[in-house]
């Protein structure tokens, strides 16, 4: 399960602000949107099923296009293999490995 955080942007709407906290991607469902990342001399433009990963510490600024645009902000799938210190992968990779799930999810 994820958690996304779905917006609605009019186009005649200022642009909004985020901080990023945590590792996040930027998906777009509908219409287009402008971002600005702080610091970068480049903006994008994305369009409906474009995403864009953000890293912990940036600002950005979002608006959308002409024609308004929704988009949400959700938590960047990692495979545990990537996510894990090192010391901790062979256990990851073993836990993958296995063919059921090491715990019983609540019902």
């Amino acid at each position: 399960m994820r958690e996304l955080r779905l917006y609605v942007m009019d186009g005649d709407e200022p642009a909004g602000r985020w901080r990023i906290v945590d590792r996040t991607v930027l998906e777009v469902a509908e219409g287009d949107v402008w971002v600005t990342v702080e610091g970068r001399a480049d903006d994008y433009w994305l369009a409906a099923g474009d995403s864009l990963t953000l890293m912990s510490g940036m600002r950005v600024w979002v608006s959308a296009g002409p024609h308004g645009a929704m988009f949400a902000f959700g938590p960047l799938a990692v495979p545990a293999v990537r996510a894990a210190q090192a010391w901790w992968r062979p256990l990851v990779a073993w836990r993958d490995g296995r063919r059921h799930a090491a715990a019983s999810l609540p019902t």
